[in-house]
């Protein structure tokens, strides 16, 4: 005979089943993110005992360096989910500088798994001749008074019901006693919607809608969502679902279909257990186009029950049905979302144009307003550096402003606002801005982003660290992540690792202009001139020759002692400066390596006038080094809050 043994972990109301990756409260499946997952089960693995952090974050992210902040920030997680302040009860210990130790008393069960049990034939027959009662012979019977004579052609009946009730008693047993294994749902990706109009004009109404049900589920905090860029890569691709859930770490995908014909949009959305690709639940919508985004509203509820997260009552109304928006405006919405989305200059303006398309349509629609101080914000940056920043800025906090006065629970719209006031040096304001947004939206990716950005120029690094490692889940596959993580690591004084992770983005995409230019900074930090150059070169022939990336060119001739090259930079720009907007950072960089502390001043105050974004770095970055020694530097910083 052979049994399956398999064993699980009680703890106060919970159950922990290693195998199939579940935690239970009194038998109700809790989402759980796998890392979180995986911390509770070392600690239950070693409860009473003291687990080092070191040894904590290896044997979780075995094959991925991260920061002390992370394993933190997972470790609080895990504590909220037991609910140790609400309940009153303690479960994880924390020994300072050390690491932590699970200290609630833990029973391991071990559950006979009888589905495997087999038996040969001949302990059938033993078996068989144990379980069944013997009855009197027939010359034993018994009449008992006032009664009939026991008519012995019932025993048989009466054998197989006992039998039959004993089995079905133990069934249920068993049932109650097991945990209930509906697969454990706690992250899930969105794919990109096929249009099934006849119009390929239509993508953009497609990949909105697939937008949409992104951002309605991504306002649930107990469920990873994977962010929009990650999901977009998948867009017409063969690749199978298991096999897209692997790479994305998922357990659950969501696909489906939409049709628009005149004034109507059909809908058909369906959900699907990642490792087994087993359908969990699908459902047809027919809609007004006025009403498609309420519609993913709904649809994502319908998910959040299928997969038995709890919804919080704030959840609920950001949920909530809206108003109705006007058709023209949504449309228009929704094509500015398609084109902010390709983040170029070109498609950037194209944005503005329909966002102020959709406004003009609806002067209350909250959404709209928020997609043009998201656009706003990105024409201000050095980077693209098509307008100068306090104007770009002024224009995206009118428009960020007028959003939340419409409606105060827009995420894109507080993240948009902290984004305008980092940059104007409104650190506290800021920070509150990053915060507000991320509670309102905890998957929203592009906010723990830029909130990294801000921790890592006040000097929290490992604070950084981690809000960008969480951008990363939620996007694993944006290359704008993983390049402002190699940023971030420059500026943290890490250049070996920086350097990897700029290297890694390259090699997927030789010519992401970003990862050229941190790379070539990074390379003058780390003092290897030469690279640089070669990196900053790439920078300027993939970027069309940015006004930015010339600036890092001049600095990369200028620290090599090749002055004339520096100047031909120099004069470049200054040509170009006739003609478009150049940032006062360019030129500050190119005089930086030509050693003219003077000029390098005067244009660096130009920036500050400007708010220049990369002005609120410089408490850390390393590229601005040689002016530290300078008064005129420590002012600078005391001006802007950062000293």
């Amino acid at each position: 005979m052979s049994r399956r043994v398999k064993s699980f972990y009680e703890f106060g109301p919970f159950c922990l089943d290693p195998a199939e990756h579940t935690l239970l409260r009194e038998g109700r499946p809790i989402p759980l993110r796998p890392k979180v997952f995986d911390i509770l089960l070392v600690l239950i693995e070693n409860h009473g005992h003291l687990v080092e952090k070191e040894k904590l974050m290896n044997s979780v992210w075995t094959e991925q360096f991260v920061e002390e902040g992370n394993l933190n920030k997972n470790v609080s997680m895990l504590r909220r989910v037991l609910g140790e302040g609400d309940s009153g009860h303690k479960y994880i210990e924390t020994v300072p500088k050390r690491g932590y130790r699970f200290v609630a008393d833990v029973r391991e069960v071990n559950d006979h798994d009888e589905s495997d049990l087999v038996l040969d034939p001949d302990e059938q027959r033993s078996s068989d001749s144990q379980k069944v009662p013997k009855y009197p012979a027939s010359g034993s019977e018994t009449t008992l008074a006032g009664t009939r004579p026991f008519n012995r052609t019932w025993v048989p009946l009466i054998v197989i019901t006992t039998l039959l009730l004993a089995t079905l008693a133990y069934l249920v047993f068993v049932r109650e006693k097991r945990p209930h294994l509906t697969p454990n749902i706690a992250s899930i990706v969105v794919l990109p919607f096929q249009n099934l109009s006849d119009d390929p004009a239509q993508e953009y109404f497609v990949d909105g809608m697939t937008d949409a049900l992104i951002g309605d589920l991504a306002k649930m905090g107990a469920l990873r969502v994977i962010s929009r860029t990650s999901a977009m890569h998948y867009k017409g691709s063969q690749k199978s679902l298991p096999e897209i859930a692997r790479e994305l770490n998922v357990d659950a995908v969501v696909e489906g279909t939409v049709q628009r014909v005149g004034d109507r949009v059909h809908v058909r959305a369906q959900l699907i257990h990642a490792s087994s690709d087993s359908h969990l639940w699908a459902a047809d919508y027919d809609r007004d186009f006025r009403d498609v985004l309420d519609l993913q509203s709904e649809v994502a509820r319908a998910i959040a029950g299928e997969v038995r997260i709890k919804i919080t009552p704030a959840e609920q109304r950001l949920l909530a049905p809206k108003r109705i928006i006007a058709r023209e405006a949504i449309d228009n919405y929704l094509q500015g979302r398609y084109f902010l989305n390709r983040r170029t200059e070109q498609d950037l303006h194209k944005a503005i144009g329909y966002f102020e398309s959709a406004i003009n349509s609806d002067r209350n629609y909250p959404q709209a307003y928020a997609g043009l101080a998201d656009c706003y914000n990105q024409l201000g940056t050095a980077m693209i550096g098509v307008l100068p920043p306090s104007e770009a800025r002024r224009t995206a906090e009118t428009a960020a402003r007028k959003a939340l006065e419409i409606d105060n629970d827009v995420a894109e719209a507080h993240a948009a606002l902290g984004y305008v006031n980092y940059f104007n040096w409104n650190w506290a304001a800021a920070e509150e801005e990053f915060k507000r947004a991320i509670e309102l939206n905890p998957n929203y990716a592009s906010a723990h982003s830029q909130y990294a950005h801000y921790l890592v120029c006040r000097g929290r690094v490992d604070q950084a660290l981690a809000e960008i490692n969480s951008a990363q889940e939620l996007d694993p596959l944006s290359l704008s992540l993983s390049s402002r993580r190699g940023f971030i690591l420059t500026n943290a004084r890490r250049y070996e690792d920086a350097r990897e992770q700029f290297r890694r983005v390259i090699a997927i995409d030789p010519n992401y202009y970003e990862a050229h230019w941190g790379l070539a900074l990074n390379c003058f930090a780390n003092k290897q001139v030469d690279e640089g150059i070669n990196e900053a070169e790439k920078a300027v022939a993939v970027s069309g020759r940015a006004p930015a990336a010339l600036g890092v060119l001049g600095l990369a001739y200028g620290l090599a002692g090749q002055k004339r090259k520096a100047n031909d930079v120099l004069n470049e720009l200054l040509q170009l400066q006739q003609k478009r907007y150049v940032t006062p950072i360019a030129f500050t960089y190119v005089y930086l390596g030509l050693g003219n502390k003077d000029q390098a001043f005067a244009w660096l105050e130009k920036a500050y006038q400007e708010r220049s974004n990369p002005i609120a770095f410089f408490k850390v970055s390393p590229t601005v080094d040689p002016l530290r020694s300078d008064p005129r530097f420590v002012d600078l910083l005391r001006r802007t809050g950062l000293y």
